[in-house]
């Protein structure tokens, strides 16, 4: 998002050759000035459009240099960037290249332009969605020309992100109001001053948690699981509030189907020391970067499509889960699944 460049790991060691000599000749920072995004049909061919949209659109990501960057990694163009990588890897690396399964891994962006609300940008997703499928038929080209795609089994389905709608209208009526993390902190830290003594008990806070200075709580000698419960009541007082966990409950406390889903978010190393769950139809404002997400517990429905190698056309209605995913994967390959996985593969596929 700053440079324009590809980017990865240290997990890894040493980053890709290929790669590097991709950014050095190649990276979009080349092009970014040459490329605008304009719609591909003509603006009739566009239905889904409220009342006051008549003209079509036309988007210069130089124009905003400061943030030209991360305004392309929100257009459908970055999915042609991903796919370059991706050629660059076929023709560069050996992946394909032997008898050894490889693996390759790519997220294509089909979100709202900017992070604009699906009001604004009613005619940008419908525009990104034909690019989309466009994009797709050149990545099956791609690996067709490659590895074939007798030799290929593709899975396809969604991260479940969505980028936040706007809060529902005052005429339904429906119970809502504005929550402020910091604002919570805060409280919370002049709470425990109250308690325990002078201290800065708060350490941080971001995205529903917070963080304790444990530093400050073994210098005072304080019990770090009474600490926590003690600041999850007093969180739960808060108005907006459906239930706040504290980080003993979710790793050592009884099982709900509540806490499942938020246990499987959450990495004792990490992860806060409070987790709040807002409850849904109220707005979470980040004072400090003027940003508000209204909360939603709706579920979405998101397809995992298998294509390619021996898979016989069946529409599947079983729910499955994310974690299903890799142990099917690994049934198709003969080999055994990875050994964190619980979930049984799906073996009506083929």
């Amino acid at each position: 998002p700053n440079t324009g460049k590809w980017s990865g790991t240290t997990y890894y060691g040493e980053f890709p050759w290929w790669a590097s000599q991709y950014n050095d000749r190649q990276a979009v920072d080349f092009r970014i000035a040459n490329i605008t995004w304009e719609p591909v049909f003509p603006r009739g061919m566009y239905t889904f459009l409220p009342d006051w949209r008549d003209m079509v659109f036309k988007y210069k990501f130089d124009d905003d240099r400061n943030n030209k960057y991360r305004r392309f990694i929100t257009s459908p163009f970055v999915n042609d960037e991903v796919n370059a990588l991706a050629e660059e890897a076929l023709n560069k690396s050996s992946i394909g290249m032997d008898d050894i399964t490889d693996l390759l891994a790519l997220t294509y962006y089909a979100g709202n332009y900017a992070h604009k609300s699906v009001q604004e940008c009613a005619m940008e997703m419908q525009d990104t969605y034909v690019r989309l499928d466009r994009s797709i038929a050149n990545l099956l080209e791609l690996l067709d020309k490659k590895v074939g795609l007798q030799n290929v089994l593709l899975f396809v389905t969604s991260t479940g992100y969505t980028d936040s709608e706007s809060a529902d209208s005052g005429l339904y009526k429906i119970p809502g109001g504005e929550f402020y993390l910091n604002r919570c902190a805060a409280l919370l830290n002049m709470y425990l001053m109250a308690t325990y003594g002078e201290g800065k008990y708060v350490e941080t806070y971001h995205n529903q948690q917070i963080y304790l200075n444990h530093k400050l709580l073994e210098q005072k000698q304080l019990n770090l699981t009474e600490v926590q419960e003690k600041s999850a009541e007093f969180l739960m007082q808060f108005s907006g509030v459906n239930e706040a966990y504290s980080a003993n409950r979710l790793l050592l406390g009884s099982w709900t189907p509540e806490i499942y889903k938020i246990r499987n978010g959450y990495h004792r190393k990490r992860s806060g020391d409070l987790v709040i769950d807002v409850l849904p139809g109220w707005t979470m404002v980040d004072e400090n970067t003027s940003e508000s997400k209204v909360v939603r517990h709706s579920f979405i429905p998101s397809p995992l499509i298998f294509i390619g190698h021996s898979v016989k056309p069946a529409i599947i209605q079983t729910p499955v889960t994310i974690e299903h995913i890799a142990p099917t994967l690994a049934h198709f390959m003969r080999i055994r699944a990875p050994n964190a996985c619980s979930a049984a593969p799906i073996t009506d596929l083929r």
